[in-house]
């Protein structure tokens, strides 16, 4: 068994005399315990100007991002509201009259007409395709790009309140919805990660699709960039942050954190949806699962399956076909990778569109080293995507990438435009120039890639 180890980092318990000394002290790394706890300090690394500079961002993004998390979070959901009724209302000025008269109407956030705020930057997604054909051959080769599909539609809509993703699945996707799931979140203390199950069919089940929702919100931000990390037994060392997302309830130790029965008043995560996995399993004996998710969900969707390697449920993961995830944060160590690669192989598959920076992040860097593994799909566009062990420029501030960044942007704006994706999408995708990164992490791009890309 290897050594349980830990590092986190506490950026609420920084003061200013913390960031003065990060800049003109020679202290070492050990003598910040308060915002450093480890329970292996002769692991840290030498306090240099890397590391300075490192925990100095580091720090000051976490007080800044959740100094603002609380409004930041109350303002999209007023965005939300508004952009619902907008729409609700038929538009602008129908919205204008209707106040004026008296008439306007107000959308029912629980309403399957409801959409989220990532639903409409994302603009029209058509949902309508008819998988059936493909569900009836899951074992052939080239029914690959398909499911990439499928998965890509799922991912997108697991952003999306139940009642929507109860009807897209039901009647749209022609498959049937199961369950939706609002897990737990011990250390944030309140439902915080979303996912949905839905299957091929009501009965005689060829696929089981798992689905869980991204990074929305300033809070899940914080999540991605947090770079703590904690031990998952002898297979490396993990994402601490998207771990509690999963349920953990010990931040030292991922063994009394993720016991394999657990029997709490509180529904977590991985528990609710492992659950209803062994029942479908044992139902439908030639099911097979997909596990999917863009962004954040991408991350829990493989540490999802890694919880399951590490309780032996060797009956779910015996049905795990394919682990696919679109614009994944990194969310382990060289260790962990090696370890899911040896027990996946080909069923686990990333992609990642143009210069997407949530797939960057946590950066790599010397004392913690997450790392990617698995095979990589890279799309430089819609139409065009290459397997690849690393993307270019892998931790985002290259400078010799700015122009491709912007240009990427810039193109996809027009591509767009051709497509009318819609007035908020084109607007969110024109705004979103300016950090270009975060507009190639748009859902509708990993649609629009695996529907039209040719991969080589």
């Amino acid at each position: 068994m290897a050594p349980k180890e830990y590092l986190i980092i506490h950026p609420m318990r920084a003061k200013v005399r913390d960031f003065l000394s990060l800049v003109f002290s020679s202290k070492s790394l050990a003598e910040y315990d308060h915002l450093v706890e480890t329970n292996r300090p002769n692991l840290l690394p030498p306090m240099n100007i890397r590391t300075r500079s490192f925990l100095f961002s580091f720090l000051f993004f976490g007080i800044i991002s959740s100094s603002t998390c609380k409004v930041g979070n109350k303002f999209l959901k007023l965005l939300e509201y508004f952009l619902n009724k907008l729409h609700f209302n038929g538009g602008f000025i129908r919205l204008v009259w209707n106040t004026i008269t008296g008439s306007s109407r107000r959308p029912d956030r629980h309403a399957a007409y409801y959409r989220s705020v990532q639903s409409f930057a994302s603009g029209h997604i058509e949902y309508g395709k008819d998988f059936a054909p493909i569900l009836d051959r899951l074992d052939l080769s080239d029914q690959v790009s398909p499911l990439m599909e499928l998965a890509a539609l799922a991912s997108s809509l697991a952003y999306d309140n139940e009642s929507r993703i109860k009807y897209i699945v039901n009647n749209h996707l022609n498959m049937n919805f199961v369950e939706f799931f609002r897990g737990w979140n011990v250390f944030v203390r309140r439902h915080a990660t979303e996912a949905f199950i839905c299957c091929s069919k009501e009965e005689d089940v060829e696929l089981i699709v798992v689905a869980f929702r991204g990074t929305d919100g300033i809070a899940d931000w914080r999540c991605n960039c947090n770079f703590s990390f904690i031990t998952l037994g002898d297979m490396g060392k993990v994402h601490l942050g998207f771990m509690t997302a999963l349920g953990l309830q010990d931040k030292h130790d991922t063994e009394k954190g993720f016991p394999k029965e657990y029997n709490g008043d509180k529904s977590l995560a991985y528990y609710s949806i492992k659950n209803v996995l062994n029942d479908l399993v044992k139902k439908h004996k030639n099911a097979k699962i997909l596990v999917t998710g863009h962004s954040l969900g991408g991350a829990l969707a493989l540490l999802f399956t890694s919880l399951l390697v590490m309780h032996e449920e060797r009956e779910i993961l015996d049905r795990i076909s394919w682990v696919m995830t679109f614009g994944q944060p990194r969310v382990g160590d060289a260790t962990f990778g090696n370890k899911m690669v040896s027990i996946l192989g080909e069923k686990y598959t990333r992609m990642v569109y143009r210069h997407d920076i949530v797939p960057r992040i946590p950066f790599e860097i010397p004392f913690i080293n997450y790392k990617h593994s698995g095979t990589c799909i890279n799309y430089s566009n819609w139409f065009h995507g290459k397997k690849v062990t690393e993307v270019e420029n892998k931790n985002y501030f290259n400078i010799f990438y700015i122009v491709a960044k912007f240009w990427g942007a810039t193109e996809d704006l027009f591509l767009a435009i051709w497509e009318r994706e819609g007035f908020t999408a084109t607007l969110t995708r024109f705004i979103s120039i300016i950090f270009p990164g975060v507009a190639f992490h748009n859902t509708k791009n990993y649609v629009n890639a695996t529907r039209k890309a040719k991969i080589k």
